[in-house]
């Protein structure tokens, strides 16, 4: 099955949710239409949108709810800095956003794997072309043309976060070995005072 990778700004019906992204481990969409779409074609989205005068949001509607599937990629600029994650979930319609509501408003969401234990990469760091790619204006849009390069950045993440749980087992292990040579009554008195000493500090 191939692969995408999708823009998409963290901005649903207007307000700043990236907190709420993060926090809840997805991303989302406005366009509140009062029902889920999941049972929804194409058709069937475009004229509910234009019932509520948003058919200019089509795309990204149809995007979320029929074109992403699990295992996409998701890039999600946010100011200077860019998050990436790995869709985990079909689409899914929390109700009590369905509201047409400053601050609310975002009932379509996919849940959502973030990269890098959910810190960002800075716009920088990213290949030039991608960055171009990034200036796009809309909510929502494909960037499967870089997805060689996305894939490098995710493959940096696996490495980023095996490194982290290698630092954290060998860090358990030492302070393991430092409780064991103060309970060691047979150690010299000066080295079970060097490690509590050590361990005190940590």
């Amino acid at each position: 099955m191939s692969q995408n990778v999708w823009l998409l700004r963290p901005k649903p019906h207007g307000t700043d949710q990236m907190s709420y992204f993060l926090e809840n481990d997805c991303i989302a969409i406005g366009y509140p239409v009062g029902q889920s779409l999941h049972d929804c074609n194409s058709y069937e989205i475009k004229k509910l949108l234009e019932a509520h005068q948003w058919e200019n949001g089509f795309s990204n509607v149809n995007i979320l709810v029929r074109e992403m599937k699990p295992h996409d990629l998701v890039v999600v600029p946010y100011e200077s800095k860019i998050y990436f994650a790995e869709i985990t979930s079909d689409y899914k319609y929390i109700q009590k956003y369905d509201e047409n509501k400053e601050g609310s408003g975002f009932p379509h969401q996919r849940d959502v794997k973030w990269a890098f234990n959910k810190q960002p990469v800075s716009r920088n760091d990213l290949p030039s072309a991608l960055r171009e790619s990034l200036q796009y204006p809309g909510a929502v849009a494909s960037l499967t043309k870089h997805l060689d390069a996305v894939l490098n950045i995710m493959d940096q993440s696996e490495k980023h976060v095996q490194l982290n749980d290698d630092l954290l087992e060998a860090k358990n292990k030492a302070l393991r070995l430092l409780i064991d040579t103060i309970n060691n009554t047979e150690v010299n008195i000066e080295h079970r005072l060097q490690a509590a000493e050590i361990l005190l500090r940590n």
